[in-house]
């Protein structure tokens, strides 16, 4: 059934589509333009009616030379006014003006060769500025569309004797502040904003760059309440300012519960850690104890299983306290090379060089690409047994970027290739290239292993289009 949707007045939706009711405001404003195409109207006849009687007075009085000029005036009106209509218009004109002047003409070829150039004219002016109204109106029809019906609230800010004010505002971007378009105009630009400040830091941006992208700030409701929104701008040529707002306040919202929440299970994590550490801690006592009172040899290699399965899940336990923020914090652009400098410069990595060439790459990811880097070279470095070399380097692909770390150790064997990623397979728990991929994986990077056992491992990042850049 038809239902109506009371947050936008006017309008009225069947099935998913939204449609304006025919009321009053839709009433009066047709009314409106009848009025004002009635008065144009009006307006061109007595211009046409002025230029007819100007000009049979002035052929009668002799004067054939001025007054043809009057003609552009009806002509321009027209072809402004009403584009699809005024190459016919004017057409029309310059065949009337032919029979005004024509008869004057007494047959001189020079006198008629004038009218018939001056006919010309009125018809080329007429046709030249209907075609060049015709797209300037298609054009302001075009970004009114835009600026009416766009999901953002627009708003047009002019400077104003006591400052910048709302010369106009889009439907969203009133009812996001809780006005009518129609009350909104006037208000004070400044006024809007919870920190009247932020206007000040805002429009000092706009004045030097010109435009501003993704200011996060607080406006102020009609009722008191605060709205957090992403504000863009731009200088228009005449000094005017155009501002586009998107609502956030529910994405902020939604962001801050996840904070908590994950800010919660941390602490739940570092409890359970710690009541975990301390009965481990407890259980290895135990079993050396034990391995102190027994001399059984069937008792004391039951001792050291026990002891083995008790250092796993201790070893378990102090990974998944070293990746406790794994997505906690938002990703954002890292320098690879500073990133592999800072990892290598923390580990001890004795007869094992690092070359990096990776200068200039940055990496869309985790905050905890670090971990990447120093569980592959870190690995590469204890498990490759003949490893003395590890080297970095980067390729740009036709599907996005590969990041590869190679080295000369004994490599991985071809059965291995995939196993070694999954949790739980591994040398001591098998949990860090795990999370290698896990970590890789929140922006939509890869990682595989692709070199020749028994001449080196060789790990493969792929990054995808939009998540690397070279600066």
């Amino acid at each position: 059934m038809p239902w109506s949707d009371p947050s936008r007045p006017g309008f009225r939706r069947i099935g998913c589509v939204a449609h304006q009711r025919q009321g009053a405001g839709s009433l009066t404003s047709r009314r409106s333009r009848s009025a004002r195409q009635d008065t144009r109207l009006l307006l061109l006849a007595a211009s046409v009616l002025v230029a007819f009687i100007a000009n049979a007075a002035g052929l009668l009085a002799g004067v054939t030379v001025v007054l043809p000029h009057l003609f552009y005036l009806p002509i321009i009106l027209a072809a402004y006014w009403f584009p699809r209509h005024g190459t016919v218009f004017s057409l029309a004109l310059a065949l009337g003006y032919l029979a005004l002047i024509l008869p004057f003409a007494g047959g001189e070829a020079g006198a008629v060769a004038s009218v018939l150039s001056r006919a010309g004219v009125f018809a080329a002016v007429g046709a030249v500025v209907s075609l060049l109204s015709l797209r300037l109106r298609e054009q302001e029809e075009r970004y009114r569309g835009i600026f009416d019906n766009s999901e953002a609230g627009t708003f047009i800010v002019a400077p104003g004797e006591s400052g910048p004010r709302i010369e106009e505002a889009n439907y969203v971007g009133a009812a996001l502040l809780g006005f009518t378009t129609k009350d909104l105009a006037g208000k004070d630009v400044a006024g809007l904003f919870d920190d009247p400040g932020a206007w000040e830091a805002l429009a000092a941006d706009i004045d030097r760059d010109g435009t501003v992208y993704e200011y996060e700030t607080t406006l102020c409701r009609i009722d008191g309440t605060a709205v957090l929104v992403l504000v863009s701008a731009g200088r228009l040529p005449d000094g005017r300012i155009v501002l586009t707002l998107v609502d956030i306040t529910a994405r902020k919202n939604a962001e801050d519960a996840l904070r908590r929440t994950n800010a919660k299970l941390n602490m739940l994590g570092h409890l359970t850690r710690s009541d975990l550490a301390a009965a481990v801690s407890d259980l290895l006592g135990r079993i050396a104890e034990g391995a102190r009172e027994f001399d059984d040899p069937g008792v004391r290699r039951y001792l050291r299983t026990l002891e083995e399965n008790a250092r796993v899940v201790q070893r378990r336990a102090e990974i998944t306290r070293d990746y406790q923020d794994l997505g906690l914090r938002p990703p954002g652009w890292q320098p690879v090379q500073k990133v592999i400098r800072e990892v290598t410069s923390c580990l001890l990595l004795p007869g094992v060089s690092v070359r990096s060439w990776v200068e200039r790459l940055e990496v869309f990811a985790d905050p905890m690409l670090d971990r990447v880097f120093s569980n592959l070279i870190e690995n590469a470095a204890r498990h490759g047994k003949t490893v003395s070399s590890v080297v970095i380097t980067y390729r740009i692909l036709d599907d996005g970027l590969s990041i590869f770390i190679e080295d000369d150790g004994v490599g991985i064997p071809e059965s291995e290739k995939e196993r070694i990623f999954d949790y739980g397979v591994g040398i001591e728990g098998g949990l860090g290239l795990f999370l290698v991929r896990e970590i890789l994986a929140i922006t939509n990077m890869t990682i595989r292993e692709t070199g020749t056992p028994g001449r080196g491992a060789r790990f493969e990042i792929h990054v995808p289009p939009g998540g690397y850049r070279i600066i």
